[in-house]
């Protein structure tokens, strides 16, 4: 018997046919399903180099073996006589008929459907993109163009091999960055990205595809006894050549400094193409102080202020005294010393209310120097934002907005203290546009996450802070946010725990860490460890605004109503307490049931609430505590008052689930409960346990407002449940050697 009859006997041309005709049916549904699945592009060309392959094997398996009613044996070992390859041979004709009326099937559905739908889909689009409006166009150069005006400065190499020099050449640097990014037409990079490219191995358009931008500023500084010799060059990132390159060499004084810095900045501006308004060219060759030794100290204390070490910021302060004291018309050295009071009482344990007088003072002579200083304007922001009159902060960052278009903290600083929930979407805009500026800063990403999560964004906020723990393992503020979104938000008090000890282990006098692990050992009924961690707060940080907060929360929890008033008394008696801790001391003096002093609280901390027509900004803010106040006034000898901020709270309810996500976390139940609709509040409170909404449940539970539901028995089996799953956590805390981070 010849090769050819052979293979026909053993079925081998069947096989291959059935084979063949039933990769090309495979082949066209993957290219139809391939774009649902999103395959990567080289997916196809796998998957055809796998069928391709099987083809062979299938022929080699046709060939060699044999399918008979005993299964598959080889064909060598079956007797000829005995052979079923005849039937076999029939059942595949009726295999391939069947693949070929699939083929056909589907040819015909390709043909006379999909492909006149698909062609009709494009032409569609064509003709949208045809008649796009001719602004489109402009957005999308507008957008190139915004590209190719972005830089970043690197660190500047310190060429004179001095150690001492080295403050010196950064606080060039930074100088240098400030007065570029006054160029309201570029995108300049903030320097707390780009000092992570000090002595960096990585290729000029690496760093700038990390930092986003296309153009790289470098250069070195040498000094040497009275004289000064900058190098800089630009550079594009893209095709990583030189765009232009300078050398300066002058007498060291500081008008010679500022002189290099305005035609270093003037330079790039033109080397780029951008556009300066007089306004601008007439920031950057402002000269803030002729006095070297003023200048000096100006630049010792930002970089000092730069490392957010206590020790370092009184150090800081120290510096930009010197500063102003030579020359007290130095208006950058003073909005230095606000920026340096506004931060030691965060990472030190300064007065609060002690710094922010000298903040005022530092920003009132700053300004009265120049009007139109931007830095001074954020700072301005922050004191008035410290004395709650959050309109005014608004203005003060829109000002410096405007002035300083390339400073992120403005960008930062505004979304944090802009109010209301409505106004969720442009916090997280200007925030990210700090982020943008910005990109490696841990403190903003930071202040990104905690938008998310006051905005019901629990799990955004969540992998945000991972990422900034993984980026920045030594950053205390990524641990400390973390816990509290899994406190606060999610009911986990047992992560919350954890990852306060993690913070506390890197910064152990860290007074609000310190206060929040007061607060979740309370919700996770260790209160005898939270009492430790208290007085921890108390022996490092004891004028601290976080310490009366937790002194309410321990109070309260042993059941000492006097003691609530104490403390709250011992806040009310500076601003920045006051602010702080209020919201907190009206909910607890309610628990408590003195109802007349949580009126006086609430009506401190906004007066407004007794005057209807401001009552939609503060329902916005809080609408829980909204309600709270609405049924306080309504039991306190204004019941139409109380009424009427009811309607008008419960009518923002109805809006809320659109501007937040997890809307069930701001409270309605109180508004529920005011208005005598139990069913409402029960269901409210069951589905908060269901999305674990489960911190300050034993505050609420001594609330008046819940005499009417604690007996049912649906808010008892809530209770009961949550009561549980915090009991499963504390197991897990009492494993946990907290008392590492005392």
């Amino acid at each position: 018997m010849s090769v050819l009859d052979e293979l026909k006997r053993r079925n081998v041309f069947r096989v291959g046919a059935a084979y063949a005709v039933a990769a090309w049916v495979l082949l066209q549904i993957l290219d139809v399903v391939g774009e649902i699945l999103e395959l990567p592009a080289w997916g196809g060309k796998l998957i055809l180099a796998i069928i391709m392959v099987g083809f062979f094997v299938t022929l080699f398996i046709a060939w060699a073996f044999e399918l008979t009613p005993e299964g598959i044996k080889q064909e060598s070992e079956v007797d000829r006589r005995r052979s079923v390859t005849a039937r076999t041979g029939r059942k595949l004709n009726r295999v391939i008929f069947v693949l070929m009326a699939v083929a056909v099937t589907y040819l015909l559905f390709d043909k006379f459907y999909l492909a006149p739908h698909l062609a009709e889909t494009e032409l569609s689009t064509s003709r949208q993109q045809a008649t796009r409006s001719p602004e489109s166009s402009v957005e999308a150069k507008a957008a190139s163009s915004a590209d190719r005006l972005s830089i970043a400065v690197l660190p500047f190499d310190n060429r004179s091999n001095r150690e001492e020099d080295q403050f010196f050449t950064d606080g060039i640097h930074d100088d240098l960055l400030t007065t570029i990014a006054r160029i309201g037409s570029m995108k300049v990079i903030s320097r707390t990205s780009v000092m992570e490219y000090r002595d960096t191995t990585k290729k000029i358009p690496e760093i700038a595809r990390e930092l986003g931008v296309a153009n790289i500023l470098e250069g070195g500084i040498q000094r040497s006894g009275t004289q000064v010799r900058v190098n800089v060059q630009l550079i594009d990132a893209q095709s990583d050549q030189h765009l232009w390159a300078e050398t300066f060499d002058r007498e060291l004084t500081a008008k010679n400094l500022f002189a290099i810095q305005s035609e270093i900045s003037q330079a790039v501006a033109s080397a780029l193409q951008a556009t300066l308004t007089p306004q601008e060219i007439r920031r950057i060759n402002a000269m803030p102080t002729q006095d070297l030794a003023a200048y000096n100290a100006y630049m010792r204390g930002k970089q000092l202020m730069a490392t957010r070490v206590s020790t370092k910021l009184g150090q800081a302060t120290l510096e930009f005294r010197k500063a102003v004291d030579l020359d007290p018309n130095f208006d950058l050295a003073w909005v230095g010393l606000a920026d340096a009071y506004f931060l030691l009482p965060i990472y030190g344990s300064f007065n609060p209310d002690e710094a922010l007088e000298i903040r005022q003072d530092a920003i009132d002579r700053a300004l009265k120097i120049d009007p139109e200083l931007g830095e001074a304007y954020v700072s301005l922001s922050s004191i008035y934002f410290d004395e709650g009159k959050f309109d005014q902060a608004e203005a003060a960052s829109r000002r410096a907005i405007e002035l300083s278009p390339n400073y992120a903290t403005a960008y930062h600083f505004f979304g944090g203290q802009l109010q209301g929930l409505s106004r969720g979407e442009e916090k997280i805009a200007l925030i990210q546009k700090a982020a943008e500026l910005d990109p490696l800063s841990a403190i903003i990403g930071s202040s990104l996450a905690d938008q998310y999560a006051g905005h019901g964004q629990f799990s955004r906020a969540v992998q945000q802070y991972k990422e900034i723990i993984e980026s920045h393992p030594d950053f205390s503020r990524g641990y400390q946010g973390l816990g509290v979104v899994y406190g606060q938000y999610l009911g986990r008090f047992d992560l919350a725990i954890q990852n306060l000890r993690a913070a506390l282990l890197i910064d152990p006098a860290g007074a609000v860490q310190l206060m929040g692990m007061g607060t979740y050992l309370i919700e996770a009924g260790d209160l005898e460890s939270a009492i430790r961690y208290r007085q921890k707060l108390a022996d490092t940080n004891a004028r601290h605004w976080a310490l009366e907060i937790l002194d309410l929360h321990i109070n309260h929890a042993r059941g000492n109503a006097a003691g609530v008033r104490d403390a709250w008394n011992r806040a009310s008696g500076n601003a920045l307490s006051f602010q702080r801790a209020s919201d907190w001391a009206g909910l607890l003096h309610l628990a408590i049931g003195n109802l007349e002093s949580a009126r006086e609280i609430f009506v401190a901390r906004d007066p407004e609430w007794t005057e209807p027509e401001a009552w939609e900004s503060l329902i916005d803010r809080n609408p829980g505590d909204a309600c709270l106040v609405a049924w306080t006034l309504a039991n306190t000898g204004d019941k139409s008052l109380g009424n009427a901020l009811l309607d008008q709270t419960l009518a923002y309810f109805e809006e809320l689930p659109t501007l937040v996500k997890h809307a069930d976390y701001f409270n309605e139940q109180f508004c529920n409960l005011m208005s005598g609709d139990i069913e409402k509040a029960l269901a409210h409170i069951e589905t908060q346990l269901v999305h674990n909404h489960l911190a300050n449940w034993m505050i609420y539970d001594q609330l008046p407002l819940y005499d009417q539901i604690r007996s049912e028995p649906r808010y008892r089996a809530a209770l009961a449940e949550r009561n549980r799953h915090v009991a499963e956590q504390r197991k897990v805390i009492d494993q946990m050697q907290i008392g590492e981070a005392l």
